[in-house]
Formats: structure tokens, C-alpha cells, sequence
């Protein structure tokens, strides 16, 4: 196994690697005295390189045999001999850049003689570098071709056994799978999968032609390999549905192996069965397709793992397209890109389903099954109980099930068992069986470069969830990003990479949509969440093909390999640091520090630091603050440096900020620095930060950002986040002007730009690369800004047209751009506009095609919004694709027009008007709205629906609406009416001081309401409700008419589990308010009336009640009743008043339940004499108690 580990980091050296290495080591030498000789060795070189490839195309099908220690050691030794030339070479050019960087940072600060002078010394110090790390090029390039010879030992071994062992392998594997008769053990779970499927072949075509010439609907099953597809799918041929429904049923293996005219071939011998000795595609393809055309068919291609060719794919289904109405393929996979190349190629309906792990109960019936084989397994509890730990261990597979449980059939004793549930089961085999050997079949079906970044991947925990640039910065910083050829930035490829990767199963993805408040919140983020999580079982394989090359330590005795290349260390002591340093090929060093005080902490990383000099990945995160030793300065080949501090003792101050000479680190391209307790930097510590030429992307806590001078000489930035613009040097607006490759741009300080023609020497509209800006003056400069010195600086901002977000803020001109009004950002997804107090209306955004988002606040000066906002012309689109409309804080306008008749906002998902008290009338909404929010308006009635004329005479329309929020809006007087709300789920209503009704149909179209609040509106007037037995939470207070009617409906709501009774006027709650309400958990009474609380009898029905508030109820003079609360576990009671007078005097109540008892887990209180009460008189034991004190 050793070996074969070997062979996966030895790969990680791929020809292509090595071919670049020579083309640039000899690019350098070619003028050099020094590369005297070296002609040959070049040409040896190139010689030697295609026999290089055989052996490392050869190894992974491990023909070497009894020479794999020897292919080991050869191994590593052609990858230390690769990196050594590549850190030669790296170091000659950090010279070069470090040459730029002096030229940079001198700029205009020398001149003349002086200049001059400088310069020759540099050169002559340069010099002296140069030329010794043009000697270490040359040593190494020797070194390389000497290595690279012991290529011939192996090209000798691999002549013996050509390909026989290949083809048997292949042969063998495919035989396995190549029947759709089902597997002789008994097939456990996959029922619910298996319905899907069947039901899905099985459904019956509209068409009514016997034949058609066109597509075949396909299905297809993804899963990681042993995950059980192939036994799916045989499972579903053998349903009697499946059967029944087709005439003809062919399976066929396809495996990665795919020319077309084999699987051709094999589906002609499936529907013929005969054999096939015709010989010609074209020939196979006529007689298939005269086979088929009059046969309805279920075609199984299992386990394919063609990817890449559509022709290809093209090709194999085109005599398919002739089957009749009804034919069907169903296809097994291990990538979901294969399923989404299948359908490009068929141009057909195509379903998908992703098959996910066995259910725990499921495995252990399946491991049970072949471990007890042959014997009665009551006769072995002992075992059984060692088996339902191991379980949970398999990760859902079922042929780890299998094959765990083949291993331990003969071995039926509890020393062995445990010793097995100790190791890790997935690397466990039985012959030629096994969890791992299957998986690494997709391993090898990657490209090299993609499985050195999946191997990367094992650094990180299981379950661990990657962000995408987290990742894709973790690869580029490494060297594992290969260098494009077609212009493509690396982080570009780097996310090709990741995609290829999750298309192809390697990562699973947890997405969900942002909310529009964290949309609006965070500009500079993608509208959806995503997270990369690599399956346990994945993860292992990951582990297990890094073996000496990638590590994580965990516990302190772990070993760590010479040979190791990228380390995280989640346990840090002496032992493991004395290690790491005779790891001196390291380039990835992720550190957690935990334990160690300030002192430890440096003193450790400086021992580090002084032998890891081959670095590119230095990720810190310490708990105490810290200063970097000036060891990290000789990290000449560093990429990726990230310091963490997370919340310690100790005070934070400027040195825990990284010291001058990480500013020397030039081949930087990630920086990170991230402190909650940061200290503002001492004047003139950030100046070297603009030697950093080559960095991309700099992330530093928001205190620090503005501190950066001559920002604009990192030409390379990606990310610009919080500048400053001030009036002087190094932090004026022009510094923008080279950052050509920004993406992301925050600036603030506009009032501080000097005149017009700064703002336009930046040229924003030619940043081709931007995508997201924000623009923002300071509070209070339309004060002391010039309006129409604003309006012009603003003009000459432009963003490029490519801008896809938006975020003015501040702006203290009278008028919108220019260039937001006409046709000039037209991929504008998202607009937000914020304390823009002097500008007098909104600018036109009907002509963006793309606006989404669209944040509105603080706009003091708006009026109107006319019927402009939506287009000019003579007839406005409006907003076609918004689905965002926030607007808040504009208290002077009066209305929002609409538009009679017109759809304005088809697309609208989400409304939030906040803090309009003079807003009268909102435009009209589409039924299609999911979210309203609507507090501190002057509306006088809801907002309107466009319904569309579609000739139907029902007066109802259904609503999509699922949240409804509606508060502090004093004129509105009731509700829609004539709709149907079967998709809410939320409806609060508060502080509605005229609503007077409800809708008509009292909430019996609302069959999918939650939660529902309505607090506060003393004139509503209600009459019987009927509540949907969905209801989950509820809220009623402060409604003196309504009140009775808004109690009674919660009669016989058996699921609702949490109650607010919030200001109830009653004396007495009703005695029909408990009847059915058994899921409830938690009541809260808050400034209720009542005197006295429910009966024993009236509380005993509330079985599953776990938690009591009982707050502010003035006039309550008694607890009894709370002991016939079964299941209580916490109950508070405080500024109850009543109940602390006279409280040591019993009353007549307190003394009749003087017997009853009562059990507590939590109590709080706010005053000792409640205790006297009872049954909190009679409590004897209690797990926590709380006095609350009023600290006001």
C-alpha cells in the first residue's frame, strides 16, 4: 500500500511539469557563462521524458510488483529533483521582481547623482545573488537529468508485462457488472429510490405514434463508487412493472473505456443475442437501428465515465433515436457531468438522481448478513454489539458493509472485532474486494493536475466545508494551479478546477440562497452560499492517496514523514516542531495554536521557519497576539500568508502586526490578516506594503485598510477594500488609476477628491474586470460639498459596463448620474443607494435588463417616484427582472406611482417598505409575490395585484405570498379581499391602529400558515376563526373586540407548540383554550389581567408543555394549577406584584395544594418571597436556579 501511495504523489510530478521546468532553466542559462555544458544534458533530458511518462501512466495499475520500494524511493527522489529546479528558478525571479519592487518604491523620491549611485550598488548586491542562484539552476538541472535516468530500470520491468495484466484487470472488473440479473444476497433498502425510477420508466408517453425518429428520455443514477447503482439498477430491471412495460431490456458495461463501436457493438449483441462479427460503426449502427424500430426498449449503460467527448456521445445514441415511443435509458454513473453530457446529446428530457449512503439500520442488517453467514447471530451478542459501532464507520456504503463483513465471518471473536472497529474499516480488502480499490478508480480517472488538488483536500477535517476562494486561493498559493494558455487569470482556472472536480462527484455542494437583508448587507458576495464538503468516503481515498506527501496531525505522537510536502497541524508541542524541521521540502504549513502562551508561540514558529525555507503557505491562527518572527522573511518563495488571531488574554498591540521584512516577501499573492481586538498600525508601518507587486488579493481587518499609502502601486490587486481618500500624498483618488485587474472596489473619502479631472484620470469604465463598486462622502458632506461639483465628479466615475453591483453612498449631489440613466450598465444586478439626501428623484432604471436588487435608503429629499423610474419612452417596461425592492427612511414621499394596467415588477419576490409615514399608495404587485414587509408607512389601503385578463369569471386569485409582516401603518382599515393566501406561512400584524377586519374567509384558505401575530389593534373586529392545523406558533395581545374570538380559534390545534398571550384584557382564560392542544411546549403569559391561573385539571391537559413565562401580570395572586403541568422543566416568573404581598401568609388555595407536588429543572425569579407560594413552596429539588434582579 506503501507503495501505491507512492505512486499517487509521485504523479503529482506530471511530464508537463518537468517539460516547463527545462524550457525555463535553460531560458535563464541560454546567456549565461555558467550553462557551459549543459547542451547534452538538455537533450538527455528531453530524451528521457517520454519513458518518464510511460512509467507514471503505468504505476497506477501496479504491474512494478517486488520492485515497488525501488519505485518509491525513485519517486521522491525525481520530485525533489523537479522542486529543486523550480526553486532555483523561483528564486531567481524573486530577484527580478525584488529589483522592480526598489525601482517602484524609489520612484520619485531620488534623483540625479544620488539615483544613480543607488542604482549601481543594487546591481553590483543583485549581482552577487544572481549568480549564485544561476550556480544552484545549473547543479539542479545536473541533478535532474541524473535523476531522471533511473527511468530505464523501470521501462525494463514494465517491457516483461506489457499490458496483460491490464486487459485481465479490466475483464475481470467488467464481468462483475456485466448482467442486470440481481445479486444473490438479498437487496436491502433503495425502496423509496427504487419507486422514483420505476415510476419515472414506466410513465407513459403522451404521443400517440407507434414510432418516433427523435430522443430518448434518460435516467440517470449518480453516485460514488460502492455506493450500490449497479444493484439499483438491477433491481429496478427485475421490478415487474419494468418488465411489463418494455419488450426489450439490454444491459451493457460501459466503463471508462469508450470508442463507441464497443458498446455499439455490445447493445447489437443485447438485442440480437447472438454474437456480432460484423465489422464497421456505420454497419452496426443500420442493422441496430432496423433492430430497434419496432421495439419499445430499456437500455442500461452502467458505469460510464465518458465526460469529456459529445461526439462521442453523439455517435452512441443516434441509431437509438429509432426505438418506439416509450423506449427509455437508464444510465449509472459516478460523475454528474457524464449525465449532463448524456443529455446535451440526446437534446431530451433527462432526470437525475443522486444516490446517497445506506441508512445506518440498513447497513448493519447488510454487515450482520455476511458476518454471520451460516450462523444463528443471537448465538453472538457479544459481536453484535461491537457491529453497531462499526457502522457508523462505513460512511453508507454498502460494499463496505459487504466486504467488513465477508472479512470477519471466519473470525468470530471479540479481540478481533475490536481490534478491526479500531483501524479504519474503508481501507479494509477481502481478495480483490474493497472499498478503497473501487474508489480509486475515479482517483485515476482524473487528470494529474486535478488529483494533486483533490489530494490536497485531506489537510482539512472530514465534513470540513470549503469555500470556493478559500480553496482556489489554498491551490494557487501551493503551485497547484497550472499556468493558462489562453489568458485566463489562475484563479480562473482554479475554479475550472473545482467545477470539474464537482462535476465529477469529487465534491458534494451545500447551497442555499442569501436573504435579501444579507444580500444587501454584503455587496462583495455571490447571491448564493456555497460550500464544498468532500464525502467522508472521498476524504479517506484522499488520505490514503497522499500518504507521505500530505499530513494532519491531531495528536502529538503522530509521525510526520521526511517527504512531507503540505502539513496542517491541529496539535502543536516540541515533539511535532522538532519534526517539522527535518521537513525541509515543505510548502504548505497551516498551524493552529491552542495551548501555547505568547513566548511559545514565536519561539516555536521561529525554529519553523528557520529550515521550511521552500514555503508557499503559511496559515497561522493563534489564540494570544503575536509578532511573526523576521525568519518569515526569507521566505523567498511565499505565496500565501494568513495570520488569525482569535479572542485570548492578553492586550493586542501594533506588533502583532506583521514585521517590515514580510514586505521583502515579493512573490506574495495572498494576504490575510484577521483580528477582533486590532490596534490601529503606528505611522509609516504600512508604507512597504507597496513593494508587494505581485499581490492579488489582500484582506486585513477594516481599522488597518485605510492606513495603506500608494495603494495603486499593487497593480496586480483583485480586491480593493475600504481606501481612504485623502489630501495627501499616497492617498489620493489617482491611486486607483493602475489597479487594472480590480474586481471588487470599496472607496470612501469622495468629498476629499480635488477636482474633476482627478476623478476622471482613474478611468473606471476601462477597468474590464470589474464587477462590483462602491462609491461613498462622508455624513454630512452635502453640507459642505458643492452640489454641481458632486453631480461632475460623479459623472467621471463610470464604472465599466461589465459593473454587475452598485452601492452609492453619501452622495451629496442634487441629480443622478449620467451613466445610470442611459444604456451604459446594462449587466447591473444589483443598485443600492443610501443617504443620498440633496438628490430630488430616483434615476431611471427601467432600461436595465438584469437589475435584481434594488436597496433604497435614506433618500430625504424624494418627493415622488413618477412613472420616469421605470423607462423612458412612451411606454415604461418597468423592472422585468426585479426580484428585491427594499425601500426605507424617505419621509417625505407621498406616493409611488404605478402604471394602469402594466405589470411593473413581474418578477418581485420580496417587498420592504420601512419609515415612509407619508407614503400614501404603492404600485401594483404581482400575485406571484413570496415576501411583504411593510412597517412605519402611510399607506391608506394594501397594495393592489396585477391579475392578468385570462377570461376566467372566478373573482378569486391565488397569491404566492408566504410571509406577511405588516406594522405601525395607522390608516389601513383591513386586509385584501376576493384572494386566496394557500401559501402563507407567516402573517403578523401589529400596531394597526384603524384595521378593523379581517379577510372575509377568516383564514380558511390558509392552509399553510405557521405562525401567526396580531398584537396591538384596538379596533379590529373578528368573528369566528378557523385555524389551519398547520399553525406551529402564535401571538394575541392587545386586542380588546377581537379577543375572545382570537382565543377560541386556537381550540383543538394539536401541533401548535409555542403561545404568546401578550396584554390579554381577560380576568380568566377559557377553559376550552387547552382542550387538544397536546404538541404545545411553550406559553408565555406577558401584562396578561388574569387573577388566578388555569385549574390542575385545565394545565393537565397541556402534557407536553416544557416551558412557562409568566411576566408582568400585575393581578395575579396565585400559582396554583402550574403542578398539573406534567412535563414542565423551566419555569420564570418576575414583576408579578400581587404575588409578592402577604406571600408568607397562605391562602386558602396555597394550603389545599400543600400536597401537591412539582418538578423543576430550572426556576427563575425576581423576588425570594415567590418561593413561599405555593406549590414553589413544596419544590425540594431543583437542578438550576436564577434570581433575576432589575439592574434599572
Amino acid at each position: 500500500m506503501a507503495g501505491v501511495a507512492a505512486v499517487f504523489a509521485g504523479k503529482a510530478i506530471a511530464t508537463s511539469v518537468i517539460t516547463n521546468v527545462i524550457n525555463k532553466a535553460f531560458d535563464y542559462l541560454k546567456d549565461n557563462k555558467e550553462a557551459g555544458g549543459l547542451k547534452p544534458t538538455r537533450e538527455r533530458l528531453e530524451k528521457l521524458l517520454p519513458q518518464i511518462k510511460v512509467v507514471l501512466d503505468a504505476v497506477d495499475m501496479e504491474h512494478i510488483g517486488d520492485q515497488s520500494d525501488a519505485l518509491d524511493a525513485w519517486l521522491w527522489q525525481l520530485r525533489d529533483a523537479v522542486e529543486e529546479a523550480e526553486d532555483a528558478l523561483d528564486e531567481l525571479e524573486y530577484y527580478k521582481l525584488e529589483r522592480e519592487a526598489k525601482k517602484i518604491q524609489a520612484g520619485s523620491k531620488v534623483s540625479g547623482s544620488l539615483h544613480q549611485y543607488k542604482s549601481k550598488i543594487v546591481q553590483r548586491f543583485n549581482h552577487t545573488f544572481n549568480t549564485g542562484s544561476l550556480k544552484r539552476l545549473k547543479n539542479a538541472v545536473k541533478a535532474l537529468a541524473d535523476v531522471a535516468s533511473g527511468v530505464e530500470r523501470f521501462i525494463q520491468v514494465l517491457n516483461q508485462f506489457g499490458n496483460k495484466v491490464n486487459f485481465k484487470q479490466e475483464v475481470e472488473f467488467k464481468n462483475l457488472r456485466e448482467t442486470s440479473s440481481l445479486p444473490h444476497s438479498l437487496v436491502l433498502g433503495r425502496e423509496e429510490e427504487s419507486n422514483i425510477v420505476v415510476q419515472w420508466l414506466t410513465k407513459r408517453e403522451n404521443s400517440a405514434s407507434e414510432q418516433i425518429v427523435g430522443n430518448i428520455p434518460i435516467f440517470c443514477i449518480v453516485g460514488l463508487g460502492g455506493i450500490g447503482k449497479t444493484t439499483l439498477a438491477q433491481v429496478i430491471c427485475n421490478d415487474n412493472k419494468v418488465k411489463d412495460y418494455f419488450d426489450l431490456f439490454v444491459w451493457v458495461c460501459v466503463s471508462h473505456i469508450f470508442d463507441v463501436e464497443t458498446p455499439t457493438r455490445k447493445i447489437l449483441q443485447g438485442v440480437t443475442r447472438t454474437e456480432i462479427g460484423m465489422i464497421g460503426l456505420d454497419a452496426l449502427h443500420k442493422a441496430l437501428q432496423e433492430k430497434l424500430s419496432s421495439r419499445t426498449f430499456l437500455l442500461v449503460l452502467d458505469d460510464v465515465w465518458n465526460d469529456e467527448s459529445l461526439r462521442g456521445w453523439e455517435t452512441l445514441v443516434s441509431p437509438l433515436r429509432y426505438g418506439k415511443t416509450g423506449s427509455k435509458i437508464l444510465l449509472t454513473t459516478r460523475m454528474e457531468s457524464v449525465a449532463n453530457l448524456a443529455a446535451r446529446a440526446m437534446q431530451g428530457e433527462c432526470q437525475s438522481l443522486s444516490l446517497s449512503g445506506l441508512k445506518e439500520t440498513e447497513l448493519l442488517l447488510l454487515l450482520e448478513r455476511h458476518a454471520f453467514f451460516g450462523v444463528n447471530p443471537d448465538d453472538y451478542r457479544n459481536l453484535q454489539h461491537i457491529s453497531k459501532k462499526m457502522v457508523s464507520k462505513l460512511s453508507g456504503s454498502p460494499l463496505a458493509a459487504k466486504v467488513l463483513g465477508g472479512l470477519l465471518n471466519n473470525k468470530r471473536d471479540s479481540n478481533t472485532w475490536n481490534r478491526i472497529l479500531a483501524s479504519s474499516v474503508h481501507n479494509i480488502q477481502q481478495g480483490k474486494e474493497g472499498i478503497m480499490t473501487v474508489l480509486r478508480l475515479s482517483y485515476q480517472h482524473l487528470p494529474t493536475h486535478l488529483q494533486s488538488c483533490f489530494r490536497y483536500c485531506s489537510l482539512f477535517h472530514k465534513d470540513y466545508e470549503f469555500t470556493k476562494k478559500e480553496l482556489v486561493y489554498l491551490w494557487m498559493g501551493s503551485g497547484l494551479i497550472q499556468q493558462s494558455v489562453d489568458g485566463m487569470t489562475p484563479e480562473d482556472v482554479g475554479m475550472g478546477y473545482l467545477d470539474a472536480l464537482t462535476r465529477k462527484s469529487f465534491f458534494e455542494i451545500k447551497s442555499r440562497p442569501r436573504s435579501s437583508r444579507d444580500i444587501k448587507c454584503r455587496l462583495f458576495e455571490e447571491y448564493y452560499e456555497e460550500r464544498f464538503i468532500v464525502h467522508d468516503l472521498l476524504h479517506e481515498l484522499a488520505r490514503s492517496a497522499s500518504v507521505n506527501e500530505c499530513a494532519r496531525v491531531s495528536i502529538s505522537s503522530e509521525k510526520i514523514p521526511n517527504t512531507i510536502r503540505h502539513l496542517c497541524l491541529d496539535v502543536i508541542s516540541l515533539t511535532v516542531v522538532e519534526q517539522i524541521s527535518q521537513s525541509k521540502k515543505l510548502r504548505t504549513l497551516i498551524m493552529h495554536f491552542q495551548e501555547q502562551d505568547q513566548a511559545e508561540q514565536e519561539h516555536m514558529l521561529k525554529k519553523v521557519l528557520a529550515v521550511t525555507k521552500s514555503l508557499r503557505v503559511l496559515s497561522l491562527t493563534a489564540n494570544y497576539p503575536f509578532k511573526l518572527p523576521d525568519a518569515v522573511g526569507g521566505l523567498v518563495h511565499l505565496r500565501y500568508l494568513s495570520l488569525s488571531l482569535m479572542w485570548g488574554e492578553g492586550n493586542t498591540t501594533h506588533s502583532c502586526w506583521f514585521p517590515q521584512v514580510v514586505y521583502n516577501l515579493y512573490h506574495l499573492q495572498t494576504m490575510k490578516f484577521n483580528n477582533p481586538r486590532p490596534a490601529v498600525p503606528m505611522e509609516g508601518q504600512m508604507e512597504g506594503m507597496c513593494k508587494l507587486v505581485n499581490l492579488r488579493h489582500l484582506h486585513l481587518t477594516l481599522v488597518i485598510r485605510p492606513m495603506i499609502p500608494f495603494i495603486g502601486k499593487l497593480t496586480s490587486l483583485h480586491e480593493l477594500y475600504g481606501f481612504s481618500i485623502q489630501q495627501k500624498v499616497g492617498y489620493t483618488i489617482v491611486e486607483m488609476k493602475n489597479l487594472r485587474d480590480i474586481r471588487h472596489l470599496h472607496v470612501s473619502g469622495l468629498e476629499n477628491v480635488c477636482n474633476i479631472e482627478e476623478a476622471a484620470e482613474i478611468m473606471l469604465d476601462q477597468k474590464e474586470h470589474l464587477s462590483a463598486v462602491t462609491l461613498v462622502w462622508a455624513l454630512g458632506s452635502s453640507d459642505s460639498c458643492d452640489p454641481s461639483k458632486a453631480d461632475a465628479i460623479l459623472d467621471k466615475l463610470q464604472p465599466h459596463s461589465n459593473t454587475s453591483k452598485l452601492q452609492l453612498e453619501g452622495y451629496p449631489g442634487s441629480r443622478p448620474p449620467f451613466w445610470l440613466q442611459d444604456l451604459i450598465l446594462i449587466n447591473l444586478t444589483y443598485i443600492y443607494l443610501r443617504d443620498c439626501q440633496s438628490m430630488q428623484c430616483l434615476p431611471y432604471l427601467g432600461h436595465l435588463p438584469s437589475l435584481q436588487y434594488l436597496y433604497i435608503v435614506n433618500m430625504k429629499s424624494v418627493e415622488c417616484v413618477d412613472s420616469s423610474f421605470y423607462g423612458s419612452g412612451e411606454k415604461p417596461s418597468g423592472l422585468q427582472s426585479l426580484k428585491v425592492l427594499e425601500i426605507e427612511n424617505m419621509p417625505v414621499c407621498t406616493e409611488w406611482v404605478g402604471l394602469e394596467g402594466e405589470n411593473l415588477f413581474p418578477r418581485l419576490e420580496t417587498l420592504a417598505v420601512c419609515d415612509c409615514q407619508e407614503l400614501r399608495r404603492l404600485p401594483t404587485l404581482p400575485t406571484s409575490i413570496r415576501q411583504i414587509e411593510i412597517d412605519h408607512a402611510g399607506l391608506q389601503a394594501m397594495p393592489t395585484f396585477f391579475v392578468s385578463s385570462d377570461g376566467s369569471s372566478s373573482s378569486m386569485f391565488n397569491l404566492s405570498l408566504s410571509k406577511l409582516m405588516i406594522s405601525n401603518c395607522p390608516y389601513i382599515t383591513t386586509l385584501w379581499h376576493g384572494c386566496s393566501l394557500y401559501a402563507l406561512e407567516e402573517l403578523s400584524i401589529q400596531q394597526c391602529a384603524s384595521l378593523s377586519c379581517l379577510p372575509e374567509d377568516s383564514f380558511s384558505s390558509c392552509s399553510s400558515l405557521k405562525t401567526l401575530e396580531i398584537v396591538k389593534c384596538p379596533n379590529l373586529i373578528a368573528r369566528q376563526i378557523m385555524l389551519p392545523h398547520t399553525m406551529r406558533t402564535i401571538t394575541f395581545g392587545l386586542c380588546a373586540n377581537a379577543e375572545l374570538a382570537l382565543l377560541d380559534s386556537l381550540t383543538g390545534l394539536k401541533y401548535l407548540k409555542r403561545i404568546f398571550l401578550d396584554g390579554c384584557a381577560m380576568s380568566k382564560l377559557p377553559l376550552q383554550l387547552f382542550a387538544g392542544l397536546i404538541g404545545l411546549t411553550h406559553m408565555v403569559l406577558n401584562a396578561c389581567s388574569i387573577a388566578h391561573l388555569p385549574t390542575v385539571e385545565a394545565f393537565a391537559r397541556l402534557i407536553n408543555l416544557e416551558y412557562l413565562f409568566i411576566w408582568d401580570c400585575k393581578e395575579l395572586v396565585s400559582l396554583i394549577g402550574i403542578q398539573g403541568l406534567a412535563s414542565l422543566m423551566s419555569l420564570t416568573i418576575a414583576s408579578c406584584d400581587k404575588l409578592v404581598e402577604d406571600s408568607s401568609i397562605l391562602s386558602p388555595e396555597d394550603a389545599d395544594s400543600s400536597g401537591l407536588s412539582l418538578n423543576l429543572s430550572e426556576l427563575d425569579i425576581d423576588h425570594p418571597s415567590i418561593l413561599l407560594r405555593e406549590p414553589l413552596r413544596s419544590v425540594t429539588t431543583i437542578r438550576g436556579f436564577k434570581f433575576l434582579v432589575d439592574l434599572t
